[in-house]
Parts: C-alpha cells; sequence; structure tokens
C-alpha cells in the first residue's frame, strides 16, 4: 500500500468509525443531498498543492497576509465547515445564523449574545498565540535565530488557547441545547435539511428579531457562533471532526490571497503555476515536506476527534473538563506546529535556491491576484519594518548567504551598489551610484515607493511599497541590521 492510500484509508476509517450523532437530534433525510465527505482524500497529492501555494503567498507576502484567518477558523471544531463542504459550499453563515436565531426564545438568544462577549478573553489568547507563532516564522525570513524546539513550544500554546476557545463555546452550546423544547430541535433540523437540500427559501430567516444593539464586529460574531450552534446541535461526528487540508499549518497567508482576489484564486491552480516557476529539484523540496505532513495529519486528526468528544460532553449535560481540553488541545498544537515547521524549512530551502528570473515571475504572480499591499498596523516602526522585510528577503539574503540580489544588512548611509559578495548590480543601478553616492534616507524612500521610476532600467522586480508608513518602517528596520 502506497503512502497515499495508507493516509486515504486511515481517515476514511476515523470518519466511518465516528459516524454517530453527539447530540441526539441530528439530522435525518439529507443524505441524498449531502456530499459524503468520508471520501473527501487528503493525500500527499493535495498537500503537495498546499506547500507549494503557501509557497507562493508566504515569500512575497507580509504579517498582515499571515495573521489573516476567515471567520470560524479560530475554534473549528462544530462541524460548519464539514457541512458547507458537504453542501457544496451551498450554505450561507449569515442566514443561517439569522434563522436559527429565529428558532430560539429570548433568553436563549441572549445567552447567545451574552456568549459573543463572554468567548472575547478566549479569543484574543488564541489570537495572540497565533501570531507570535506568525512572527517566530517571519523571523525566519529575515534571517534570525529560530528553533524548533521554541517553535513548537508556541504550538502548543496556540493548541491549548484554541482548545480552550473551543471549550467555553462548547459549553454555552451545551447549556442552550438542554433546554431546547422537542419543537425548537424539530425547527433547526429542518433549517439544515432544507439549506443542504437547496431547498430554503429566499427572504426567510430572522428579519423581524428584535436583539440588543450590537457593534459590527459583535454581530459578525453572532452569526459565527449561531451558525456553529445549528452544525453542531443537528450534526453528527463525523461532520464535527472533519477537516480541510489548508487548516493545519494555516500561517502562510494563502486565505488572505484569496480574499484580496475575491476568491478568484483556486489553491490547485496557484499550486500548478508555482511549480511551474520552480525546478525538479526545488519541486523535490516540497514534496518532501507534503510527505511529512502525510505521516502527522492522521494523529492530527486523531487527536483532534478526541478533543471533539470532550467537548461534545456539555452536550449531555456534563461540564467539560478544562484540563483535558488544555491537555489535548497542546498536543494538536505540538503536531500542527511540527507541520508547519517542515513546510517552513522546504519554503526557506527553495527561497534560498531562487534564481533573479524565479523571484520575479513568483512577484509577478502575486501582483496579478492582487495589486496593493496591506498595510501592517504595528506602532513600532523597527517591528512593522521587519515583518514587512519578510518580503524583502525573498531576494535579499544576509551577506553570508547565496542571494538573489545584495545584501541589505547595514545599506543606510552605505554606498550604493557596493556588495562584495554581489556582482550582478545591473548598468542602470550603477549609474545612478556613480551620481548619488550613498544610500541616504531619502533616496532609500524615493527607491522603495518606486525602484523603476528611481532607477530606470533597475532589474529589482518589486514595485514599491506605496504607503508612506510602510517604507519608514522599513528604513528604520534596515538601519537596525548591522
Amino acid at each position: 500500500m502506497s503512502k497515499s492510500t495508507a493516509i486515504i484509508v486511515s481517515i476514511g476509517l476515523l470518519a466511518q468509525s465516528l459516524s454517530f450523532a453527539p447530540s441526539g437530534f441530528a439530522a435525518s433525510g439529507e443524505s441524498a443531498a449531502l456530499r459524503d465527505i468520508s471520501k473527501i482524500q487528503v493525500d500527499e497529492r493535495r498537500l503537495t498543492e498546499a506547500v507549494a501555494s503557501r509557497t507562493l503567498t508566504w515569500l512575497t507576502g507580509n504579517s498582515a497576509n499571515n495573521d489573516y484567518i476567515s471567520v470560524g477558523r479560530l475554534a473549528n471544531f462544530f462541524g460548519f465547515v464539514g457541512l458547507r463542504v458537504a453542501s457544496r459550499h451551498s450554505l450561507k453563515r449569515s442566514r443561517i445564523a439569522q434563522e436559527t436565531l429565529s428558532v430560539l426564545n429570548e433568553r436563549q438568544r441572549a445567552a447567545m449574545v451574552s456568549l459573543v462577549h463572554d468567548q472575547m478573553d478566549a479569543l484574543k489568547e488564541a489570537q495572540q498565540a497565533r501570531h507570535e507563532m506568525n512572527r517566530a516564522l517571519e523571523g525566519l525570513l529575515a534571517f534570525e535565530p529560530v528553533t524548533k524546539e521554541r517553535f513548537i513550544e508556541l504550538g502548543r500554546d496556540y493548541g491549548s488557547n484554541e482548545a480552550e476557545l473551543g471549550r467555553v463555546l462548547a459549553q454555552t452550546f451545551g447549556d442552550i441545547a438542554q433546554t431546547l423544547s422537542t419543537d425548537q430541535k424539530q425547527a433547526l433540523t429542518a433549517i439544515r435539511v432544507a439549506h443542504v437540500s437547496g431547498e430554503a427559501q429566499q427572504g426567510s430567516g430572522a428579519g423581524g428579531l428584535r436583539l440588543k444593539k450590537l457593534s459590527k464586529a459583535d454581530k459578525k460574531e453572532l452569526v459565527n457562533v449561531s451558525a456553529r450552534f445549528l452544525s453542531w446541535t443537528t450534526g453528527s461526528q463525523e461532520f464535527n471532526d472533519f477537516e480541510v487540508v489548508g487548516k493545519p499549518s494555516q500561517h502562510f497567508g494563502f486565505v488572505a490571497l484569496r480574499i484580496d482576489s475575491n476568491h478568484g484564486v483556486k489553491r490547485g491552480a496557484v499550486a500548478k503555476q508555482v511549480m511551474e516557476i520552480l525546478t525538479p529539484s526545488q519541486i523535490d523540496r516540497l514534496r518532501d515536506a507534503a510527505q511529512h505532513n502525510a505521516r502527522e495529519f492522521p494523529e492530527f486528526l486523531t487527536v483532534r476527534a478526541q478533543l471533539m468528544r470532550v467537548l461534545e460532553t456539555s452536550l449531555s449535560g456534563q461540564r467539560i473538563d478544562t484540563a483535558r481540553v488544555a491537555h489535548l488541545g497542546a498536543e494538536i498544537g505540538e503536531i500542527e506546529a511540527s507541520m508547519t515547521w517542515s513546510q517552513a524549512m522546504a519554503m526557506l530551502d527553495v527561497r534560498n535556491g531562487l534564481s533573479e528570473t524565479q523571484s520575479a515571475e513568483l512577484l509577478a504572480m502575486r501582483a496579478k491576484y492582487t495589486a496593493q499591499t496591506d498595510a501592517v498596523s504595528i506602532e513600532d516602526p523597527v517591528e512593522r519594518g521587519r515583518q514587512l522585510f519578510a518580503q524583502c528577503a525573498l531576494c535579499h539574503n544576509s551577506s553570508n548567504q547565496q542571494s538573489v540580489g545584495p545584501s541589505l544588512d547595514d545599506v543606510v548611509g552605505k554606498p550604493i551598489a557596493s556588495d562584495p559578495a554581489f556582482d550582478r548590480y545591473s548598468p542602470a543601478l550603477l549609474k545612478y551610484a556613480k551620481a548619488e553616492g550613498t544610500w541616504s534616507e531619502e533616496q532609500l524612500d524615493e527607491f522603495l515607493r518606486s525602484p523603476k521610476n528611481l532607477v530606470p532600467g533597475t532589474v529589482m522586480g518589486f514595485d514599491g511599497y506605496k504607503m508612506t508608513e510602510d517604507r519608514a518602517a522599513l528604513i528604520a528596520y534596515l538601519k537596525s541590521r548591522k
């Protein structure tokens, strides 16, 4: 049996073994309309596509891209993603949330609104832990010393925080579920069946609801938690245990690129284009990482399923075991961090071997999908510049490493085109260097705004940073690199 076949079989068996309902009122009559998620293959090919597409977004993006995460992706333990995939993405989160809230009584809706606020501390902790993982990864891009052991530790922290967020949500969901009447259970089941079968009526929902006035952000979260409540309390363990290939290691900015392109980016198509740019040996390096992930993905799913069983105890009126949640969450985080690390190492190896042409093609490919550069909202300009530098590092390595472009160490105030380890300066830049002498902050600002405008004929493939704050932050960081 091949490795790809083995992982498909193991995931299929896991889904089959966990296919009974946790809540006691799972929907019936929907199977004909649903796609069988137990047959969705998470194999080496799909994992290779994930790594290849992330190679583009991580090496050409910035921290704002890496930090972006879709609504509902943190603590994604409640079956909504599985339901969306099974329904061939026909579900609309906002409509399901509205209809769910219309079924609940005033006290139950108040509990759901309170949950929006009660989850905030746990949500912020999980977000912060994820951001710390992203900053460590970006440190690798900026040639900073980051150890695998430290990264795994950050992963365990993230996993336990994400699991705690899941516990907060699950406990309230369970408490509300215990108060549902038979009629309410039937109504919630009917909502699920109507949407997955395509029979939901346009205009139905909760338009007449009078809820406590909420901010825009709170309304968004209320939609999020309400949709999850519906999918969890009417679903089955198979749906709760389902996970897509892109969720583990969601630290490399691909989701942000999809949003920036108005969902015009398809992972498989991006991966194909990236691999057309790379050499066979570079592709093999990405496949090595995918093979590593293929070995760990079944374990990720197994431990995650154990966490689901603990969370589901609230549906039978029990209090969730907080310590057990933290333990399993840390285990999940460790596996995910290991998968993420192997991908990052492969991408760095690819970056270090990129030719000038390959770098330019990757940047052009990125620009095709999104024309603007997202600002990174960080108060400390040096830290902001450090995060922006991750994109520069696609071509500019440290002075002791092979690089497409010259080193940028100590570049502020340094003679232009003077890196002794780099001998491929363009004639245009050499001419500019002879006329201007050194890189002043003002010259760097102009160059970073539009390299081709300041130095016509330069071979630098980057179009520039349009925002003054971005350029100032990057220059502040470059001044700190000695």
